[in-house]
């Protein structure tokens, strides 16, 4: 799985918005203070979370794992906290639409309508 620095940049915004996350195998993150010594398979810094307790033993506990790291949510793992909030498909293909005519993947389109209702300037 690849991440554009734009999207990493996003998740950073989301992050700074109020936009948490209970770590689970299977997340990938943005390691922000270079806290993993080991390569990273996807791209530098980006890791899958394959066990919480490895990373929150390595971070020195979890409220520091929240600290080192950035959730860098995938596009599921988006449409499902979404469809939580009961964002309809509409309002979703209307931000898709907005995104594709701006140049932005899917991800990233996702990632800026999940940061407009955190900031509350999409509310429908």
């Amino acid at each position: 799985m690849r991440f554009t620095e734009s999207e990493i940049d996003s998740a950073m915004r989301l992050r700074a918005a109020g936009f948490t996350w209970g770590p689970e195998p299977g997340q990938y993150v943005f390691d922000i203070n270079g806290m993993v010594r080991a390569g990273s398979p996807f791209q530098a810094g980006v890791f899958l979370i394959n066990s919480t307790n490895t990373f929150e033993s390595m971070a020195g506990g979890q409220e520091e794992m929240f600290e080192n790291f950035v959730w860098l949510p995938t596009w599921e793992e988006c449409r499902a906290w979404l469809r939580e909030r009961g964002i309809d498909e509409e309002r979703v293909l209307e931000a898709w639409k907005e995104g594709r005519a701006a140049g932005l993947t899917d991800r990233q389109a996702l990632y800026n309508l999940i940061l407009r209702l955190l900031e509350g300037s999409a509310a429908r």
